[in-house]
């Protein structure tokens, strides 16, 4: 029964069941263990663990499928015509990843007339650095070499007037510095928003509203650039603590990082011998904060009305399946 309706349901979508569980498996740790209730390395070690066991998959589910399905269906809840729902990889949704600013130690030039322009809120000398961060934690696109004092809003919109661009029907995740559009997808402002916020509720899973549960499931997305960019000056301490060369080489330096990170991704993932950066999160704008609406547009008009729109139709779905669980 379980093959039988997973296949009806996922028909015309992109990933076939195997190909899902994959992707959502190379997901933020915290996602997977929302959805699962185990980390990634141990939903693969429950699966070897019950083939050493004598479990046969039958048909032609694969071992990855049998143990997530069962795992949302404990988990969640969830009905088995509802298995097939899920917020990253709908069809109704199409995200791509998340987009966010850091912050990185700069020195500009010497002769720099306006070097207090690279100092942040918080006082600090800094490069803000906006990156484009898939669900496999990889960077797609960074900018680097804006001063520190840049709101990431303003960064966003001058990487999209030299050529940036979002396949139609796609969207990126966004915190709340940034305007809500159909290409730029934020959370719901004045509503609880930050993981550690829920994790502190008792029961975790108790929303006030329907904006609250959006913004959970938005917030635990979207945590892929942070984490992404704690691993980043985790395993690079160069992004940490920046030597004074020339502000080019600086700005390049950060750029290599990435691709390095890429890389070890691709041919060493799960290996870890550093210690993950836990301040990532906390030098970007705040998204609580509301910024002026000059600084904030990504663009207005449609853009911001289809933005809302979708972020509406998202929000209930999002609630109408947990009210039918």
């Amino acid at each position: 029964m379980c093959a039988a309706d997973s296949r009806e349901l996922k028909r015309g979508r992109r990933l076939s069941g195997a190909e899902y569980i994959r992707e959502t498996l190379r997901g933020s740790d915290s996602y997977v263990q929302e959805i699962y209730r185990l980390t990634p390395g141990n939903f693969r070690l429950l699966g070897d663990e019950l083939l050493a066991r004598g479990l046969q998959t039958g048909g032609d589910l694969i071992i990855e499928e049998h143990v997530g399905m069962f795992l949302q269906l404990v988990a969640q809840g969830s009905p088995i015509r509802k298995l097939c729902f899920d917020f990253q990889h709908s069809e109704e949704t199409d995200a791509l990843g998340a987009i966010d600013g850091t912050h990185i130690p700069a020195f500009p030039e010497r002769d720099e007339p306006f070097k207090e322009r690279w100092r942040n809120r918080k006082g600090n000398m800094t490069q803000n650095v906006m990156a484009v961060v898939d669900f496999n934690g990889n960077f797609r696109a960074v900018v680097a070499g804006w001063e520190g004092s840049a709101h990431d809003s303003l960064v966003l919109r001058r990487t999209i007037d030299a050529g940036f661009t979002v396949p139609e029907g796609r969207y990126y995740l966004v915190d709340g510095g940034y305007a809500n559009t159909h290409q730029f997808l934020a959370p719901y402002r004045g509503k609880t928003y930050h993981l550690a916020q829920f994790q502190q509720r008792r029961p975790r899973n108790r929303y006030e509203n329907a904006e609250e549960l959006y913004n959970h499931r938005h917030a635990q997305l979207r945590n892929v650039v942070e984490k992404a960019f704690g691993i980043l000056k985790g395993r690079f301490r160069i992004l940490k603590d920046m030597h004074r060369y020339k502000y080019s080489f600086q700005t390049n330096l950060v750029i290599a990082c990435c691709v390095l990170h890429n890389f070890i991704n691709r041919h060493q993932r799960g290996q870890v011998d550093f210690e993950e950066d836990a301040t990532s999160s906390d030098d970007s704008d705040d998204p609580d904060n509301d910024v002026p609406s000059t600084s904030a547009n990504v663009s207005g008009g449609t853009d911001a009305q289809r933005g809302g729109a979708l972020r509406d139709n998202i929000r209930d779905k999002l609630w109408n399946a947990r009210r039918t669980n």
